[in-house]
């Protein structure tokens, strides 16, 4: 199995740490998640469960399934988690759909990129084939990043949400993990 934990270094000259998420993690997966919500630009969610049973719930379900839960942290404290979560359908267990967020005073300094390329190396180890995303199509710094990770854009759904009387365009992106 893949060690546990990698140290990435940052933009900056500092390092992030990358590591397998823990129960102990979800208060803080939670408050970047209501942080990010909050921003109302960057996910098609508009409201947060913030339970105790919603986050136990979740990273069971997640664990219990195969999925990839990752946070980064600088300096021990969480700035931003990564999931590659199973395809719900049999047929398509060997895809997994990436989600990534980092708060919001870390961005531009490569703790996403590092959480990428640490998920990826792990979807490998785990079976995956291929990994999904999808972002909004303002959302060019993610696009960017993204590319950089060799997702290759396969599609568009136009006016896919409306959040706050605003059309957002999806973007549809994946990565084919050969071996």
């Amino acid at each position: 199995m893949y060690e546990t934990t990698s140290v990435h270094p940052l933009k900056d000259g500092s390092a992030v740490r990358i590591r397998e998420a823990t129960p102990k993690d979800l208060v803080d997966i939670w408050r970047i998640f209501r942080s990010v919500t909050e921003e109302k630009k960057w996910i098609p969610v508009l409201f947060v469960d913030d339970g105790e049973f919603e986050r136990l719930s979740w990273f069971s379900h997640h664990k219990s399934v195969g999925s990839v839960i990752l946070v980064a942290e600088i300096e021990k404290k969480v700035v931003g988690h990564c999931l590659v979560e199973r395809d719900e359908w049999d047929a398509a267990a060997h895809v997994g759909n990436l989600g990534i967020m980092v708060n919001v005073e870390h961005r531009g300094r490569g703790v996403g990129s590092a959480m990428i390329k640490e998920a990826i190396i792990r979807a490998r180890e785990k079976g995956f084939e291929k990994i999904c995303l999808s972002t909004f199509n303002t959302n060019l710094s993610a696009i960017r990043l993204y590319k950089k990770h060799n997702f290759q854009i396969i599609g568009v759904r136009r006016r896919q949400f409306k959040m706050e009387e605003e059309y957002k365009d999806e973007v549809l992106m994946e990565l084919i993990l050969d071996n």
